[in-house]
């Protein structure tokens, strides 16, 4: 784990620690810890996808009218 990725999970933890650590277990805030590991891992590789404005979205909503409507 990078230095940088380290201290942000750190930092976000101790926000949780801070607001709900008296109601949690060693073992809660472990996988308090796994599950803001993998949110920044997933927020990272979104970042990492650079979009122009021209980028059409994946799924192009298109209105289906039901017969009789």
């Amino acid at each position: 784990m990078s230095d940088e990725r380290s201290r942000e999970v750190e930092a976000r933890l101790r926000v949780v620690v801070d607001r709900y650590g008296d109601r949690l277990t060693p073992e809660e805030l472990e996988e308090v810890r796994k599950a803001l590991e993998a949110n920044l891992d997933a927020a990272n590789a979104l970042r990492s996808i650079r979009l122009g404005n021209w980028d059409e979205p994946f799924s192009v909503f298109k209105p289906v009218r039901r017969k009789g409507a």
